[in-house]
């Protein structure tokens, strides 16, 4: 194949994508139909065919793009960061930019993950386990650092982050409320270090402190026996 029928390939194949992307954020999984992603993008049903095997190959192709982007973005800022406090700001408003920035493919990506398909097992299951290693490997290493607690659940602690940013973000779109990254960034990066975080041992009292209070409780005792 030369270089122009590839080319026309590659713009055809990016072109079906599109129009899918624009379907799939539209309507579930399920009531997306082959037939209207091929009239969006200008060509006939036989034509999807002839680059991806069925709908959920298109549909994963989708995802794969969406994720493939994000995590391209992600890495090299992510690898320029040092620091537990530091790298959960940034993922946090990251993830939140998601929806700021595309609330569509957020609304979507939520909806298939809670739908009727399977979830365990799927393609998105497999993308979104490459999206929160960042997140996964930022409690790890604050573990190692002494940053984090010795005994925190990495995965619960990396659900309870992503759960309750997905329960934030879906209250805020839902009441039209704006959502403003860098803020709630700090302030859910500061709730999570300061649960999350190591606790100090208790001060240990000093010698001199201890003696002086037994001296104390002695000499309360013996004034009370004198009454």
């Amino acid at each position: 194949m030369t270089a122009l029928p590839r080319r026309r390939k590659a713009v055809r194949r990016a072109e079906i994508l599109g129009a899918a992307r624009e379907v799939f954020i539209a309507r579930r999984f399920e009531d997306a139909s082959m037939a209207e992603i091929a009239a969006r993008a200008d060509c006939v049903e036989g034509t999807l065919y002839t680059y991806f095997r069925n709908k959920r190959d298109l549909f994963d192709a989708v995802l794969t793009d969406v994720y493939d982007a994000l995590i391209a973005d992600i890495e090299p800022r992510f690898a320029s960061l040092d620091g537990t406090a530091d790298r959960l700001r940034f993922l946090i408003a990251r993830h939140l930019q998601i929806a700021v920035d595309d609330p569509g493919i957020s609304a979507m990506l939520g909806r298939e993950a809670r739908g009727g398909q399977p979830y365990f097992g799927s393609k998105l299951h497999a993308l979104n386990r490459r999206y929160v290693q960042f997140m996964t490997r930022t409690l790890s290493d604050g573990v190692s650092r002494g940053e984090l607690r010795a005994d925190l659940d990495l995965a619960m602690a990396r659900d309870f982050v992503f759960g309750g940013l997905e329960h934030r973000v879906r209250d805020l779109l839902g009441r039209g409320r704006r959502i403003e990254p860098a803020r709630m960034a700090r302030e859910m990066a500061g709730l999570l270090l300061e649960g999350f975080g190591q606790r100090a041992p208790p001060a240990a009292e000093a010698p001199l402190e201890r003696i002086e209070a037994r001296l104390a409780r002695l000499e309360g005792e013996l004034r009370a026996r004198a009454r």
